[in-house]
């Protein structure tokens, strides 16, 4: 602290010049924070199904360019899978875009529907209702629930097919709209292969089902979505050029005031103290205006998401805040590090007499 009593006492002397580059500071930390959550959010809405999936890998067509969509894949290779050494699970995947009629009225809403097996590894965890019995039960997407759906609701697919609500789940999105799991003991049409590998090697599982099918995993599957790289890519580079920004701007703000500050230091240096004492000076209050300004921006970004509307693609989480501050700390710094170049050529006569004109 003690090192830090020249830092401290500026940040209290010159109060609104640094409350000014503060609220500079906490607006550009909220945004990046902001884009980040909106970005994490609509890759959840567009993939959260894909992301969430219980497997190690997926098998497809080799011509569908990893697009679940239009694989199509036969009954009669997973039997041939199942016997690869090694292998402890595997469940077909088809995967259907419909519209449901809620409880015969009006009401539809856009779903997609997962079609696996009976106790297949794709069902997922039941966070209110009960677990699929029969294939005219369905577990859907909790957002179908603030549509209006309760346990109990009947949802009819085309002319014949009714099924029955019976769970909720949570984190099951596909293509920006709620996942319908169903289950069916032989699927007439299949879009890929999900296998949990156990002791059996990817090479192993490729040369079983030969060159017609490719093995990919749940993050190369996230490629083959519609539109789900060209979301991401677009808000990636808006984060990165905010990241470049902010390292500008802040950059600019130190730099203009340790100019300011040029006299100053030239006194201090003339009365003994060290260029170290004064670089640590420095340092320490770009360190505390950060690290408070980036703590008010995390409180004003989880007021604001708690503001928006529940249906929009909006998600925070702890690790991706806390990867976010630390970026944003270190771009500070940097652009902080711009400014000592000014401290370290300060020629203390030069400045006493600068200082007395």
């Amino acid at each position: 602290m003690r090192k830090l009593f020249l830092a401290i006492r500026e940040l209290f002397y010159s109060k609104l010049r640094y409350i000014l580059i503060g609220l500079i500071m906490v607006l550009v930390a909220s945004l990046i924070f902001i884009i980040s959550g909106l970005a994490k959010g609509l890759s959840a809405d567009n993939a959260s199904a894909i992301q969430e999936l219980q497997a190690d890998y997926v098998i497809l067509d080799s011509d569908a360019e990893m697009d679940m969509t239009k694989s199509f894949v036969s009954r009669s290779n997973m039997q041939q899978i199942e016997q690869t050494d090694g292998m402890k699970e595997v469940n077909s995947l088809s995967i259907q875009m419909r519209n449901a009629t809620v409880n015969g009225t009006d009401k539809n809403e856009d779903v997609s529907i997962f079609i696996t097996e009976p106790e297949s590894m794709l069902l997922p965890i039941v966070a209110e209702g009960n677990a699929i019995n029969s294939t005219n039960e369905v577990i859907v997407d909790q957002s179908l629930k603030r549509e209006g759906i309760q346990l109990g609701d009947t949802l009819t697919f085309g002319e014949d097919k009714e099924v029955k609500v019976v769970g909720f789940t949570t984190e099951q999105r596909y293509s920006h709209t709620p996942v319908v799991f169903m289950t069916s003991e032989k699927p007439e049409k299949m879009n890929a292969f999900v296998v949990n590998s156990g002791e059996a090697s990817l090479t192993s599982i490729q040369d079983e089902i030969g060159s017609n099918y490719e093995v990919v995993t749940n993050g190369e599957l996230l490629k083959g979505i519609p539109s789900y790289s060209q979301e991401q890519a677009s808000l990636n580079m808006m984060i990165v050029f905010l990241y470049v920004i902010a390292a500008f701007v802040l950059a600019a703000f130190f730099y203009v005031i340790t100019l300011q500050k040029r006299d100053q230091f030239g006194v201090l240096k003339a009365l003994g103290a060290k260029t170290a004492y004064l670089i640590r000076s420095v340092i320490g209050q770009v360190l505390i205006i950060s690290v408070l300004c980036i703590g008010i921006g995390v409180g004003l970004t989880y007021g604001i998401g708690a503001a928006f509307p529940a249906d929009m693609p909006f998600k925070l989480s702890p690790i991706g805040m806390l990867q976010s501050s630390m970026l944003i700390l270190a771009v500070s710094l940097v652009g902080a590090l711009i400014s000592l170049v000014q401290v370290i050529k300060i020629d203390p006569i030069e400045a006493i007499e600068g200082a007395g004109k």
